[in-house]
Parts: structure tokens; C-alpha cells; sequence
């Protein structure tokens, strides 16, 4: 395996040392995706803020209006093309942070610290103007494909405004997959949206997404299979035979802790090693699985002490889309039972109007409801 520190080191240049420095620990967003036999496309990822976001539900019909923000006053104005739903950064309906429209795009907002670049707002045009978060209910709610969404992308900006929920300008990437399998990420660096085809349709956090695909080499030759035994000893000293010792023994060199580039690895091995299923539905299933890999328990994951952080990271959700049958799946910290909305029976009850849907608990002291068996 070439496991070798000086590759990795030549990749990341002083300025990214810097960033990943100064940037906070907290906000460890993981997804992927599965494709099943029928060719059922799974997405899914999970959410971690470094606090519960206490997100909501909502349900956007067609023809629903949005109105942008802008430092400067109002931003982009426009109507909704499609109906799509997807849990909300708390009461902030237009930001959606994963979601799914009828079309089966699905769109995603990982936090990306220390290196988002928006348009200077000098620069921006006023009319066309997006806050970060509100890029991905703009994507959801005009276009069915990822072509359709690199065709358009250079039609907005976005720029660096502060939202009252965090009390900053919220760093953030995405990623965009819709029904064919497609994925790609969008990065915004040097004051423009980049676009970046992203064929293990995995993402995670800093640094930037050809990082990530370059840290992979480092890893080439870890496998899913079983290493062969191996015989150890020279000539006339006797020799020992070496062997696995059992399940377990394959995906050995992958990388365990939490941090952005280890969770990257580790869901693009997962993913790429996953067993075929015949239905989405069973990719859905299978990716909630593979997904609780990155569930990260409250404490593992804590800020750096002197730093504005002070909360350790935990996973507040988890969410699976299904984009051949249009299902919004997901279960919360307080509630680990999974969850479904069908977005096409959603739309009919929403009767043409905004609607919110719990999604459930999800502070760090919810406890999950239990089954309790009775044997009579």
C-alpha cells in the first residue's frame, strides 16, 4: 500500500495547512450513494453541526415563489419549476441542507470551513444574488438533471452573508446527484461556483474536492478481501506461517478517526465495496447501514480547547433519498426509527401551499423510543 506521508504533504500547500489550522472541528458532514440492480439510485448523508439545527420538513410545490437575500437588499426573485421537499436549516424554510425534488435531483450542503471563496459584493449581481444556503433550494427547485445544473450555475451568485441562526457566514460546498447516477460538487473558491465531477459520489468537508480525489491514491491497494497467509523465516533459522485471524482482516489501512479526509476514504471504500442490491428500495437500506459507520457518538469528536467551539460533535441526523421511487427518508438522534415521505403523495397534501413536517427529536439528551416485547 503507498501509505507515503510525503505524497499527502506535497498535495496540501502552506495556505491549506493554515486553513485546516484555523478552521473549527465541529460540522462533520459525510455522504454517498449506491446504485442498485434495476438501477435504482440511493443517496444519502449524514449531519452533524456541532448543535441540533432542529430540522423541520418542508414540503415546496411547484410554482411556490422565492425571493433571495442580498447584503445589499433583495436578491434573486423566482418561482419553483418543480416540487421538491428536504429538512430545513431550523426555521429557515428557503435552505434546504439535503433534499430531493420530483425530477429525483437530490442536493446536499456540507459545511467545507476555511475554504469557501463567494463572489465580492461588489462584484455580484444584485438581482441574481443567493445566500450560501439558500444555492441548493434554488437547484432543487429549478432543474431535474446535473447537466441541467452546470449549464445554469453561472446564472447566480453567491455571496458571504451572515445568518442570524449561526452568527457568521456559513462555509459550504454541495453535492448534486440525480436519477441517472451522475454526481457532481460544487465548490465556491476564488469568488465563483467550480464544478467538479465527482465519480465516487462522496463527499465530506475541507479541504477542497480535488484534494480529497488525489488523497485516495494513498490507499490504492487497500481491499475488501482477505490478505493471503504469508510465510516469514530465512533458511536454516525455521519459519513461521502468518495467517488472518478471521473476519475482518480485509479494509486493513483505513483510516478510523473522524476528520474529513479519513470519513472521505472510508465512504468511497464502503461504497465502492458495497454488495449489489436488486431494488432501490434495498440500496436505500443498505446505505442507512453504511451510513452508521459515520454516526459519530457524543464526545469522540470534541473542539480544541480556546476555541469558540464548545460543543462536541454528534450526529443530529441521518438521511437516505431514493430517487427512482421519490422517497425522503431519515431518522434523528432522538429517534433512530427510520422515517418516510413520499414526495409525490407529499406535494398532493401540501395542496399548493408550503408545508412543515416534524422531523424529530434531535438534542444530544433525547432518548430513542424503545419496543418493548411481552412474553405472556
Amino acid at each position: 500500500m503507498n501509505t507515503s506521508p510525503i505524497a499527502i504533504a506535497l498535495t496540501l500547500t502552506s495556505s491549506v495547512l493554515l486553513a485546516l489550522a484555523a478552521g473549527p472541528s465541529a460540522n462533520a458532514c459525510t455522504g454517498g450513494a449506491l446504485t442498485a440492480a434495476d438501477g435504482g439510485v440511493a443517496v444519502g448523508r449524514t449531519l452533524e453541526f456541532g448543535k441540533p439545527l432542529d430540522s423541520q420538513i418542508a414540503v415546496w410545490p411547484a410554482g411556490s415563489r422565492f425571493t433571495g437575500s442580498s447584503n445589499r437588499g433583495q436578491g434573486l426573485s423566482y418561482r419553483s419549476r418543480y416540487g421538491f421537499l428536504g429538512a430545513t436549516a431550523a426555521q429557515y424554510t428557503d435552505m434546504i441542507l439535503d433534499g430531493l425534488n420530483e425530477k429525483g435531483l437530490n442536493v446536499g450542503l456540507f459545511y467545507f470551513p476555511g475554504f469557501a471563496q463567494y463572489t465580492p459584493e461588489a462584484k455580484a449581481r444584485q438581482t441574481r444574488t443567493l445566500a450560501p444556503a439558500q444555492l441548493g433550494t434554488w437547484l432543487l427547485a429549478n432543474f431535474a438533471t446535473v447537466e441541467e445544473v452546470k449549464a445554469n450555475l453561472n446564472s447566480v451568485d453567491v455571496t458571504a452573508q451572515v445568518i442570524s441562526l449561526l452568527g457568521e457566514v456559513p462555509d459550504v460546498h454541495f453535492k448534486v446527484q440525480d436519477a441517472s447516477g451522475r454526481s457532481i460538487v460544487i465548490e465556491p473558491r476564488e469568488g465563483r461556483l467550480l464544478v467538479h465531477d465527482n465519480p465516487t459520489r462522496v463527499l465530506t468537508n475541507a479541504p477542497s474536492f480535488p484534494w480529497h480525489l488525489t488523497n485516495l491514491t494513498n490507499f490504492l491497494t487497500v481491499s475488501s478481501a482477505y490478505p493471503p497467509p504469508s510465510t516469514l523465516g530465512a533458511p536454516g533459522a525455521g519459519q513461521i506461517k502468518l495467517a488472518p485471524f478471521g473476519m475482518g482482516a480485509g479494509g486493513f489501512g483505513l483510516p478510523g478517526d473522524f476528520s474529513p479526509p479519513s470519513r472521505f476514504v472510508r465512504m468511497v471504500f464502503f461504497t465502492q465495496n458495497a454488495s449489489a442490491t436488486p431494488t432501490a428500495r434495498a440500496a436505500v437500506a443498505n446505505l442507512f447501514h453504511i451510513l452508521n459507520n459515520f454516526d459519530i457518538p457524543i464526545g469522540a469528536a470534541r473542539p480544541p480547547a480556546g476555541t469558540a467551539e464548545t460543543s462536541p460533535d454528534f450526529t443530529t441526523w441521518t438521511s437516505v433519498s431514493n430517487l427512482r421511487d421519490l422517497t425522503f427518508n431519515w431518522k434523528t438522534f432522538g429517534d433512530q426509527r427510520v422515517k418516510t415521505i413520499d414526495l409525490r403523495q407529499a406535494l398532493g397534501a401540501a395542496n399548493g401551499r408550503l408545508k412543515l413536517l416534524p422531523m424529530g427529536p434531535q438534542q444530544p439528551d433525547a432518548v430513542s423510543p424503545t419496543l418493548e416485547v411481552r412474553v405472556n
